[in-house]
């Protein structure tokens, strides 16, 4: 049987183990932590979604992943600061040729790779992302199969996920192609009843994902506030739009261009907004450090880049890292 880990069970890696585990349609091993880890070696992971619980045993559930025999496919969705100081141990457990899906929020390590030389998106550095090289010279760039996440989670207790609305994966290539491999996945996927798509332009999705982490997630962790609270407050709703359109121009100037392809007023509108709670402001309740290179701070990189102007989103990041630095001395 196909021997799956995931990387990082925590709300959106414990929605795949889950499905993945108790449709049977692979070995699914686990990699946590802590409280959440052995809640899970306890009771197993449960996935509660459309008010039904659904509670799978896990092959193996650990914090060692070198206990592991050597797998099919590896689902990251670790935090991704995190991901630099598993380079190793992600190499090690990965069959040869074996994918390695990174299922992770913002602009991913691999972003320079398979890029057509040339390319207006291309050269800028990522060393935000990967900072020492861990994972290119480690893990190695051509293991990285990428995704985009629709899917609002969160861990309500442990091992316990919360699945708030319908979930769907979007996988692509670097390089655009339509490969074997991510057919491998896409069709494991699918035996599980897991939605899931594939597309040939996997940077165009993440960057209009990005429309919505650079206004929402930031500015939820900053005022704590679910996505209905802040839009109904008129100075945050403008600058919820300034944003969108920063972020807009960054995407043109790398060949991406998005506006017209969103309707910012129906964005920052607060009666079509839930009451999530985007995965920053989750961190920021937990007292866990954020994502702020990933999600915003690597978008400031590309910006410079690009020379494009990006004022608000210049202050919302300076915020957002000395948050996310006091969330560290805490943690």
């Amino acid at each position: 049987m196909t021997k799956v880990t995931v990387y990082g069970a925590g709300a959106v890696g414990g929605n795949l183990a889950v499905r993945l585990a108790s449709a049977g349609v692979a070995e699914v091993s686990v990699v946590a932590r802590g409280a959440h880890l052995q809640a899970i070696k306890t009771r197993g992971l449960t996935l509660r979604r459309d008010g039904q619980d659904t509670t799978a045993q896990m092959a193996h559930a650990t914090d060692n992943p070198s206990t592991l025999e050597p797998q099919d496919l590896i689902i990251v969705t670790l935090k991704s600061a995190s991901i630099p100081a598993v380079a190793e141990q992600l190499a090690a457990l990965r069959k040869p040729d074996a994918p390695v899906l990174f299922l992770i929020n913002g602009i991913p390590w691999w972003w320079n790779h398979g890029l057509p030389e040339g390319h207006a998106a291309a050269g800028a550095s990522t060393d935000l992302l990967d900072p020492d090289r861990a994972l290119r010279d480690r893990l190695g760039v051509e293991a990285a199969l990428g995704g985009v996440i629709y899917s609002p989670n969160e861990v309500i207790e442990p091992g316990v996920i919360l699945n708030r609305a319908r979930s769907h994966f979007t996988l692509g290539e670097p390089d655009g192609s339509s490969s074997a491999r991510m057919a491998f996945v896409r069709d494991l996927f699918e035996s599980a009843n897991i939605e899931v798509a594939t597309t040939a332009d996997l940077r165009g999705e993440l960057l209009g994902q990005w429309v919505l982490n650079a206004s929402g997630n930031t500015l939820a962790a900053l005022t704590r506030l679910t996505g209905r609270e802040r839009l109904s407050d008129p100075g945050l709703r403008a600058l919820s739009g300034d944003l969108i359109r920063e972020v807009f121009r960054v995407s043109a100037a790398l060949g991406w261009p998005l506006e017209g392809t969103v309707d910012v007023e129906e964005m920052v509108d607060p009666a079509r907004t839930k009451g999530e709670r985007p995965s920053m402001l989750q961190d920021v309740l937990a007292g866990r450090p954020m994502e702020v290179e990933a999600l915003l701070g690597q978008l400031l990189v590309f910006a410079r880049a690009k020379q494009v102007p990006t004022p608000a989103l210049d202050v919302v990041l300076v915020l957002l890292r000395g948050l996310d630095q006091s969330l560290r001395r805490g943690s």
